[in-house]
């Protein structure tokens, strides 16, 4: 029986209950059938035999009244009216005892009635002397009545009291037959009521357990399941209905855990990614700062230069001595511009790292926000199902009501999973919008490094050049004179391109900070995600 379906148990328990109230229905109908059959014979042999018997016992009475009324007259017309009577008594008679032998449907009161009408034949023979016409004989007449014909209606009297006896035992075994079979039908009707009751209360308590004990269950697992721990499955062991409900539920679950535990190693990798973004940032801040510094340091130099050349008429060897600090000095820059030069290299190599894993984190964003959509449409499907449920269990009546709440409970779940779903899309929605923010930021911040690579080549160039005019001021000590101008014109331009340095390492240090913004942003919903899947056990 664990193996049938709830369908197949509702129909087992109708068919058996049906087929109780059959018996019952046959039951009835026999002892019915029986009541008709001794109702029957009462009212169209018994109740009519037992009236005309007791007309005709009557009549024998009257007309033996009548007989000695005749012999015991006071004068002729006395005698002819009670002659008269007589035999209007006899008419009576015939015409009852006609309506007697019409009612008869017994072989033994036919038998009974034959044998009475031979013995009223006899006082009929006997008593013509009491009915003559002609010349009265009184003494012959009452030695008659008191003899021959006093004995004749003597036995057709007691004929008439045996039919009489004969039809009223007949209504009485018919009374007593229709009352046994109103005491059978009753008793049959209460048992096979009793029987019904029996087992329409076995059969819905065994619907009842086959449903609620599993549903109960599947409540327990619900409820764990909504305190976070996935790692719970359904377990029912049923063969019916429920068998697919647990593959349903169960597949659901799992596809649900692989989507949290992805999630949850997102959120970890986003988190480090993160971090490591974080951590070049502050290295390209540092060396932005430091990179400005050494701005300002080589124009503190490009100053000095300035002002050597404007004091080099007074002393050659002041010349000699600042043209080899100004070559000195001016390595210094060239390694600096070097040193700039990878940096910049190190922080577009970066931008195109954070780059990249931005786009990994938004495919990884779109990849959840399709399978939260496929938890949506599971939780739609479970909606529908328990609509239909509670139309099933409508259609069922009283016995489908427990159903009818089971259906509600499971629809109540299916609308909490698709909130649930619904806040898990507009947080990746959200994800994947400051994911978006964070890629264009990189892209400008990209921009603008390539930007300050193309200006600090421009400047390495010219620092390449001042190194080479400043390597060749030794051997033209005797040429200072002429050169001073160019060197005071060169000086002034180191200067220029000192101050667009200094300008585009101020534009590097406002688009760092602008990313260490963005990476903040970046990390607050890195953690947000992070928090929000950590309650989750898979």
């Amino acid at each position: 029986m664990n193996e049938w379906t709830i369908r197949t148990r509702i129909l087992a328990s109708f068919s058996l209950i049906l087929l109780v109230m059959a018996l019952m229905g046959v039951v009835s109908y026999t002892r019915l059938s029986a009541i008709e059959r001794e109702t029957t014979l009462m009212l169209k042999d018994a109740l009519p035999g037992l009236n005309h018997s007791t007309g005709i016992r009557g009549i024998w009475g009257e007309r033996y009244v009548l007989a000695w009324q005749t012999i015991n007259a006071a004068d002729e017309a006395e005698r002819r009216s009670f002659q008269q009577q007589g035999q209007d008594a006899a008419g009576r008679l015939d015409k009852v005892e006609q309506q007697y032998e019409a009612s008869i449907t017994r072989d033994e009161d036919r038998v009974a009635f034959r044998a009475y009408r031979d013995l009223r034949a006899q006082y009929e023979q006997a008593a013509q002397i009491l009915t003559r016409t002609g010349e009265w004989n009184g003494a012959a007449a009452s030695a008659a009545l008191r003899g021959t014909v006093h004995d004749r209606w003597i036995e057709a009297r007691k004929a008439a009291q045996h039919l009489v006896d004969d039809n009223s035992a007949v209504n009485a075994r018919a009374a007593r037959g229709i009352d046994d079979a109103v005491n059978a039908a009753k008793i049959g009707i209460e048992a096979a009521l009793i029987v019904a009751l029996v087992v329409a209360i076995v059969c819905g308590y065994l619907l009842l357990r086959a449903i609620t004990v599993p549903m109960q269950s599947i409540v327990n697992l619900l409820s764990g399941i909504r305190g976070g721990d996935l790692r719970l499955r359904m377990a029912l062991r049923r063969k019916d209905e429920f068998q697919e409900v647990e593959a349903g539920f169960n597949q659901m679950t799992g596809e649900l855990t692989s989507l949290v535990g992805q999630a949850q190693r997102t959120a970890i990798q986003v988190t480090t990614s993160v971090n490591e973004i974080a951590a070049t940032a502050r290295q390209q801040q540092a060396t932005a700062t430091e990179t400005a510094a050494t701005t300002t340091q080589i124009g503190a130099t490009s100053r000095e230069i300035s002002a050597t050349a404007r004091d080099l008429v007074r002393t050659i060897h002041e010349v000699s001595s600042a043209a080899e600090q100004a070559a000195g000095l001016a390595g210094t820059g060239q390694v600096g511009l070097s040193r700039m030069e990878g940096t910049m290299q190190h922080v577009m190599d970066a931008a195109g790292s954070v780059n990249a894993k931005l786009a990994t984190l938004n495919e990884k964003a779109g990849n959840i926000n399709q399978v939260v959509t496929t938890i949506a449409k599971v939780a739609d499907q479970t909606n529908l199902l328990s609509l239909n449920a509670a139309i099933e269990a409508e259609k069922a009546g009283e016995y489908g009501r427990g159903f009818a709440v089971v259906a509600t409970e499971i629809r109540r779940l299916a609308d909490q999973t698709a909130v649930a779903t619904y806040d898990i899309e507009q947080m990746v929605r959200e994800i994947q919008s400051a994911v978006s923010a964070g890629v264009m930021g990189m892209d400008k911040f990209s921009e603008e490094v390539r930007r300050g690579m193309s200006e600090v080549t421009q400047v390495g160039d010219q620092l390449s050049q001042i190194i080479a005019q400043v390597q060749s001021l030794a051997p033209r000590v005797l040429m200072v004179n002429e050169g001073m101008q160019a060197q005071a014109g060169g000086a002034e331009q180191i200067n220029q391109a000192l101050m667009q340095l200094s300008e585009a390492a101020q534009q590097t240090v406002e688009s760092l900070r602008q990313s260490s913004q963005a990476i903040d942003e970046l990390t607050l919903v890195a953690n947000d995600l992070r928090s929000g899947v950590s309650r989750f056990k898979v």
